[in-house]
């Protein structure tokens, strides 16, 4: 009697993974910046073009500011805190009462309040009293701004006008030849990262034939083979993508010309971008290694072994 004997089968998946990605180095290193570099691309342009639109959200809603009344030569000042919600200080140079009363005298349609605001310590101000820095307007939604003020500049000649969304987009419009440059960069870099991943996929798969062959002479399915060399791709773009988000929010919350933008926010917003670039940098490493992935998958195992001998 002869006892057939079972064949030993493929040695475990994560085990083969892991030391695959120990055995080439820079092949891994090469995945994990091309994807962090794409990741931080992504990060940077959405983040900024998600805190921008917050950013004229809140000059518009949060701080209420329809349109607002300052003596000239603090425009942009005005237009700053409109954005920001943080100012430089504002002389409190103007008679609060006196400009009040020529409001009310205009008996303009669609003004729904006047405040007077103190900016002379800088920040977000505070309530002034006979003496302030500004007027802060609140319009109802159906007021037209440009003939309020159109009549402003008649019964308030040296007054300056400040229509809260011409402001707040005034101050945007700085940032978005970044956002333009960042936007580029971001696809540029994922098609280099994709193109990366599948050339380094195709590269694994030619240096290893000899190995996925003996691995399907084993038992190795062609489902192991293909989860092998994707996963492969997916285990570098994974922690590239996370790194180079994480490195994204760290560089806007500190340069100066973001740091404001980014502080209105939040965490959550931050957090979800963070985890759309990881998605997007491991889907597109797992896409572009899925060719070679099925070119290993099928590889005839005697001619692969036979071959790289």
């Amino acid at each position: 009697m002869r006892a057939d004997a079972s064949p030993p089968g493929p040695p475990g998946l994560g085990r083969v993974l892991w030391a695959q990605l120990r055995r080439s180095p820079g092949h891994a290193a090469a995945g994990l910046l091309a994807a962090a570099l794409a990741a931080a691309a992504l990060v940077g342009a959405l983040g900024l073009l998600l805190a921008m639109g917050r950013t004229l959200e809140r000059g518009l809603t949060t701080l209420g500011a329809d349109m607002v009344l300052t003596l000239p030569g603090h425009e942009q000042q005005v237009m700053r805190w409109l954005a920001t919600g943080d100012a430089a200080p504002v002389p409190a140079a103007l008679d609060a009462a006196e400009w009040q009363r020529a409001i009310a005298g205009a008996e303009l349609l669609g003004v729904k309040a006047v405040e007077a605001v103190d900016l002379s310590r800088g920040g977000a101000g505070e309530p002034a009293g006979e003496r302030a820095s500004v007027l802060v307007m609140r319009l109802e939604f159906w007021a037209s701004a440009p003939m309020i003020r159109a009549t402003l500049a008649q019964v308030l000649p040296e007054a300056v006008a400040v229509v809260g969304e011409q402001a707040t987009r005034h101050v945007l419009t700085d940032l978005q030849p970044l956002v333009r440059h960042l936007g580029r960069a971001a696809a540029v870099a994922a098609l280099g990262a994709a193109l990366l991943s599948g050339l380094l996929a195709a590269i694994r798969v030619g240096e290893r034939r000899a190995e996925l062959g003996m691995l399907r002479a084993m038992g190795a399915t062609r489902s192991y083979l293909l989860v092998l060399t994707v996963g492969e791709s997916v285990a570098v773009a994974l922690p590239g993508g996370l790194a180079g988000g994480l490195l994204a929010t760290v560089v806007l919350r500190l340069l100066p010309a973001t740091a404001a933008l980014v502080r209105h926010l939040g965490a959550g917003p931050l957090l979800g971008l963070l985890a759309l670039a990881c998605a997007a940098t491991t889907a597109a490493g797992a896409l572009a290694a899925l060719p070679p992935a099925l070119q290993a998958a099928w590889l005839d195992p005697l001619d692969a072994v036979r071959r790289h001998r």
